[in-house]
């Protein structure tokens, strides 16, 4: 007899009175919720839930044709499962509740393949398909049993056994997960700690005179129409949007965050040009230097329509100051140069490359796409248009607030 099974009848015998009731079964406290959450839970495994609901049944004192009855299971089944609880629960008390109600292990047919095998599989799972020759980018189970024969690895593998390896291994060749290299940029540092000093100083020590704008572009705002209504959601079940659409065009918005209150400043186009950016950041610079202000701190990204040539000028013709000459601004690090120098109103301020989540500006976009963009349907371009205007609105009544920022800590 099983070792488990003979210790479960000695712990079962001492528990039932003549009528067959469990009488002095007892569970702490902590078993008693495991086997509760496991007999209630929506996800776990239907022979699991019942073999808990045994146990709590039998730990009530109901008895073993009771239990049978309330589970659907003959009484002989609820004998085996109260035993084999009670044997591996005495037997090995430090395993967990789930390890007590699982099955036995099974014998069944032994492996025909060794270790070694395994190891030359897992070598070329883990390979490029196309260092095999064949013109596709990730294994499939199938592709990599035929690969395995074709290279005598063994005479015959099904490729539910590749299958179930790789599953063993935690391999999913059929998932990709996207990721970015930093660039080498050797002003990182000084570049972050400018941005992030200057969000600091904006909203811990601000100045009626000065003021620093976080600005960027949220492109391809597509206004898509849903061919069918929404569906509410219900107790239960969330909210359903139909997977359909028409798709009337896409704008681009030029927003602009104020740091030191968080109010955004919002113009929407159809499209993004040097021209087009010179003209809303110029339309901008003379809005606040004629309400008075003295210095404009601008936080931005290294896009190429941010140090252009046409924003250089305009932020000349803002500042009456004379345009550099065309030498002087060739190039693009020239330009940035030229417009991060503090001796004028109007102070740019880049983020790193690959680095313009600094920007407070992303923040509030994406506060954007979860309120707005995502799950609205929209008929054109222009109701688009109104519903990111009525938002912003909103928003700096509402919600608006400075991000703060700890200060950068400079390692040593």
């Amino acid at each position: 007899m099983n070792v488990e099974l003979e210790s479960g009848e000695r712990a079962w015998a001492q528990l039932l009175d003549e009528t067959g009731r469990v009488e002095r079964l007892r569970l702490s406290a902590t078993e008693r919720r495991k086997l509760e959450r496991l007999a209630q839970g929506r996800s776990s495994e239907v022979r699991l839930a019942e073999r808990a609901e045994m146990i709590l049944l039998a730990a009530a004192g109901c008895s073993q044709v009771q239990i049978g009855a309330e589970v659907g299971t003959s009484t002989k089944t609820v004998r085996k499962w109260l035993q084999r609880y009670l044997g591996r629960r005495e037997k090995e008390p430090e395993d967990s509740v789930k390890q007590w109600l699982a099955d036995a292990p099974r014998v069944g047919r032994p492996d025909r393949f060794d270790e070694l095998f395994w190891v030359d599989v897992l070598a070329l799972a883990t390979s490029k398909p196309e260092d095999y020759g064949r013109p596709i980018t990730h294994w499939t189970a199938r592709e990599l049993a035929a690969e395995i024969v074709e290279q005598k690895l063994t005479e015959s593998i099904h490729f539910t056994t590749v299958a179930r390896f790789l599953n063993k291994c935690a391999l999913k060749p059929h998932r990709t997960e996207q990721w970015m290299n930093r660039k080498a940029d050797p002003e990182f540092d000084a570049r972050a700690s400018d941005i992030k000093e200057c969000v600091v100083v904006a909203t811990t020590e601000p100045c009626p005179e000065r003021v620093t704008v976080s600005f960027d572009e949220k492109t391809g705002m597509q206004a898509k129409e849903r061919v069918a209504p929404d569906r509410p959601m219900q107790p239960g079940r969330p909210a359903r949007l139909e997977f359909e659409y028409k798709r009337h065009g896409t704008l681009v918005l030029f927003g602009m965050m104020e740091v030191e209150s968080g109010r955004i400043q919002g113009f929407t186009e159809t499209t993004r040009t040097n021209a087009m950016t010179a003209r809303v950041l110029g339309a901008y610079f003379q809005e606040k230097l004629g309400a008075g202000y003295k210095r404009i701190d601008v936080l931005l990204d290294q896009l190429n329509t941010h140090w252009s040539v046409e924003l250089v000028h305009r932020v000349c013709e803002v500042c009456d100051l004379p345009k550099p000459g065309k030498e002087q601004i060739r190039k693009g690090a020239q330009r940035r140069a030229w417009l991060s120098e503090t001796n004028k109103p109007i102070v740019f301020h880049f983020t790193p490359k690959h680095a313009s989540w600094l920007n407070p500006i992303e923040i509030w976009f994406g506060v954007l796409v979860r309120k707005v963009l995502r799950r609205g349907s929209f008929s054109s371009t222009t109701e688009l248009d109104a519903r990111v205007e009525r938002f912003i609105d909103y928003y700096n009544e509402k919600l608006a607030h400075p991000y703060r920022f700890k200060r950068w800590k400079k390692v040593a």
